[in-house]
């Protein structure tokens, strides 16, 4: 068996496990919102009972995984995509019947692991920059009423 075959094989798996996998990253997402917000909240009200450093790390603590689902989210989907369309016609090329229906129910349903990408990707990159303003808000304040000079470029 040629290369080729092995990878038509792994394609031909389709867009259902990337689907699963966006699944997961929604409910990954949903959760570091919900925790971001109640944490940076409790932060806020207690900010000087922290050193600069403690403070700094606690408030960014888990903001990566919303950058990085915000910035992989819409290529996994596409993935999903694309495995879907060469799933659809792989079917067309092995059915003995020639119509657009054979392709376009493959297709539909391979464009829904794009628009799930997205609506992972778009939640995520509102909350991500959301938290890193008021990040940078409360790092200000804290540095007002400390006095102390934080570098906030990191």
């Amino acid at each position: 068996m040629d290369i080729t075959q092995v990878i038509l094989k792994l394609a031909l798996i389709g867009e259902k496990p990337v689907l699963y996998l966006l699944i997961i990253m929604s409910i990954i997402a949903i959760a570091v919102i919900i925790e971001r917000a109640i944490v940076i909240k409790h932060l806020e009200k207690n900010m000087l009972s922290y050193k600069p450093l403690q403070l700094k790390l606690a408030l960014e603590k888990r903001l990566g995984i919303l950058a990085t689902f915000g910035n992989n989210a819409p290529f996994i989907g596409l993935f999903g995509t694309v495995l879907g369309i060469i799933e659809a016609f792989h079917a067309l090329a092995q059915s003995n019947e020639f119509g657009i229906k054979v392709v376009m129910g493959g297709i539909s349903e391979a464009l829904v692991a794009t628009a799930l990408g997205l609506f992972v990707a778009i939640p995520s990159v509102i909350a991500y920059n959301f938290f890193v303003r008021k990040i940078k808000t409360i790092l200000l304040i804290y540095e007002e009423k400390k006095h102390l000079p934080l570098d906030l470029e990191e």
